[in-house]
Parts: structure tokens; C-alpha cells; sequence
């Protein structure tokens, strides 16, 4: 799903929370949106290239004309129910973890949306461990 789409998720969930947390808001912008740079980092551990709009179409352009078959089932950390878990965990000892869960469930929630009406299947990586057992 392209950035601009978890961005603005990710202010409309700040700005409802504004009143409630004040400036700490930022931090769901943090979850929603900058995530995304396991998505840079797979990229440059797989490519050796270091050019973001490069990757921007690795796993836009190019990654819809194959299906995602170029990306599927590759190791992206932040986009695994394990992160999500200890995200949860943290949020009930720090606001600012809440606030970064909140904007990672919006993330996740728009990732699954558009894997489900596109792709018919839920998410490309689901676990660490899964990944892990597929690889050996």
C-alpha cells in the first residue's frame, strides 16, 4: 500500500487523540507510517541498492505486476504478529507504546484491508517463526 495512504490514517488517528494525549500524538504517526522502513531495509539487504524510489517501486510498481511473487514470504520484522505482540505488551506500561500501537494496528489494519480485496489472502509475512520454519 503506498505511504501517503498510512499517513493520512495515521494523522486522522492522531488528531482524534490529540485531545486525549496532547503533542505525544506523534508517536502514532511513528506506527503507522515508519514501519514501513523494514520494507527499505529488506530492500537493501536484497538489491545492494540503497536508492529509496528505487525500492518505493521494487514493492509498488514492480511487486503488483508479479503478484508480490518477488516479495513473498520475505522477512519484513516489523510487519510480524511477533512485533505486534510486543508492541501490545509494552502499551500497557508506557503511553508512548500505546500511541505507537495504535498507529501499528492502523497500519496493519490498512495492510490487510488491501491484501484481502487485492490479493485474496491476509498479509505476505505473517511470523518470525514461520518464516524461520519455511526457510530451513
Amino acid at each position: 500500500m503506498e505511504p501517503w495512504k498510512h499517513a493520512l490514517l495515521s494523522l486522522i488517528l492522531a488528531a482524534a487523540l490529540y485531545p486525549f494525549f496532547g503533542l505525544n500524538v506523534w508517536v502514532v504517526f511513528a506506527g503507522g507510517v515508519l514501519i514501513d522502513i523494514d520494507h527499505y531495509l529488506f530492500y537493501i539487504f536484497k538489491t545492494k541498492g540503497l536508492s529509496p524510489l528505487k525500492c518505493y517501486r521494487y514493492f509498488t510498481t514492480e511487486a503488483m505486476e508479479n503478484n508480490h511473487k518477488h516479495i513473498n514470504g520475505n522477512f519484513l520484522v516489523f510487519h510480524t504478529v511477533e512485533f505486534l505482540l510486543i508492541a501490545l505488551a509494552l502499551s500497557f506500561y508506557s503511553q508512548l507504546a500505546l500511541l505507537f500501537t495504535a498507529g501499528l494496528l492502523g497500519h496493519y489494519l490498512l495492510d490487510f484491508i488491501w491484501f484481502k480485496c487485492f490479493y485474496k489472502r491476509f498479509v505476505l509475512n505473517p511470523s518470525i517463526i514461520s518464516w524461520l520454519i519455511r526457510k530451513t
